[in-house]
């Protein structure tokens, strides 16, 4: 309710009627989410005439507290869960759930600020505007990701309590992999033991070994077999209470050459430089100015990081030409990518920005 508030409240400084913050399913349901709670538990389908619009949520949030939220989600929500939800509609097609709900609150001639105007589809948008067609609607994503930037004590426990399922899984991931294995069925360890640790889902187990390492391509996991002596990269992806968690480590199939293991420590080091230039009061910038020393030592590095919470990327991000303050209880994936010869590693950690140096909330080991 606090957070309703607080955003009634920039509604009312910038001179808005009303909000629509609209979310997405599973990787970008945090607008709605971090409001009243409800998560897109359907995943996107095709736009029909009966049923159009699944996979995605809104939230109508009035500026003045006496007139109705509404939440509008396609096939249902969980009463339960919500708070702050005074009206819901739960309909097969979105636009006009969403037509209706500006209506019935006598919104078609207000001012709306939207939040989430690269999740809703242009199809959904341009049905509310033509209905609606003296509605005043402007872009202000950040009126709710600015909100979510920074953790609350809260947040901040169930963050962690997410990554030492994270570490746990994919710890005993690490100790199975073997010569003669697929990736496949390396994935499927960290997958399933996430899942009887208590993960809600896990959304991504990207798993590649031997020259496949470094490469976007799919499937993220393939049929290929680990060979001895090959590294294999884990990058793990999930939600534990709907808090990410996203880790990346290597293993290796017997044991790694001095090449190997340098590639390696040198993504640890890089992650450790990037996450230490983290800290409250200084910028997105410090942190890659950082990396200059671990170039010297003769690694090409890549900078790469992002935000992470009820979203498994979320702003800022970490990357050349970024720019924006740290500030404490911000939560980061730092991932800087290594290069030394032919060989490519990336080690991710999550991290807490505090007063000083940075809490690591990934515990698991760094050396293969």
């Amino acid at each position: 309710m606090n957070r309703l508030k607080f955003t009634r409240a920039e509604l009312r400084e910038l001179g808005f009627d009303a909000l629509l913050a609209v979310s997405g399913y599973a990787e970008r349901d945090g607008n709605v989410c971090y409001l009243c709670g409800h998560k897109n538990a359907f995943p996107y389908s095709n736009a029909g005439n009966i049923i159009s619009g699944l996979g995605f949520s809104a939230l109508l949030v009035p500026t003045e507290s006496q007139n109705p939220t509404i939440l509008v989600a396609p096939l249902g929500y969980q009463s339960d869960v919500v708070t702050g939800v005074d009206q819901a509609k739960t309909g097969t097609n979105l636009a006009d759930e969403l037509v209706a709900a500006i209506k019935e609150s006598g919104l078609e001639s207000a001012k709306i600020a939207l939040a989430g105007s690269d999740i809703i589809p242009v199809a959904y948008l341009d049905k509310v505007k033509s209905t609606c067609p003296s509605l005043k609607i402007d872009y202000q994503d950040g009126l709710v990701s600015n909100q979510r930037m920074i953790k609350s004590e809260n947040e901040l426990r169930l963050i962690r309590f997410a990554s030492k399922i994270a570490d746990k899984a994919l710890g005993l991931t690490i100790d199975s992999v073997k010569p003669g294995m697929t990736e496949s069925e390396i994935g499927t360890i960290a997958r399933r033991t996430a899942m009887e640790l208590g993960a809600d889902y896990v959304v991504r187990d990207r798993v590649q070994s031997g020259p496949e390492i470094g490469r976007l391509r799919w499937p993220f996991a393939s049929k290929r077999k680990v060979k001895k002596g090959e590294l294999v990269s884990i990058d793990f992806v999930g939600w534990v209470n709907s808090y990410g968690f996203d880790i990346l480590r290597f293993a290796c199939a017997g044991r790694p050459n001095k090449e190997q293991k340098r590639v390696v420590e040198g993504a640890a080091q890089a992650t450790a430089s990037m996450s230490d230039a983290l800290r409250d009061g200084t910028t997105v910038e410090s942190c890659m100015i950082s990396l200059k020393e671990i170039e010297r030592q003769g690694f090409h590095v890549s900078p790469f990081g992002h935000a992470i919470g009820l979203e498994i990327v979320e702003s800022p991000y970490l990357l050349p030409g970024g720019s924006g303050d740290v500030k404490k209880n911000m939560v980061f994936c730092v991932e800087p990518d290594v290069k030394l010869g032919k060989y490519s590693a990336s080690i991710e950690n999550e991290i807490v920005v505090t007063d000083g140096k940075p809490e690591i909330l990934t515990k698991l080991s760094e050396d293969i």
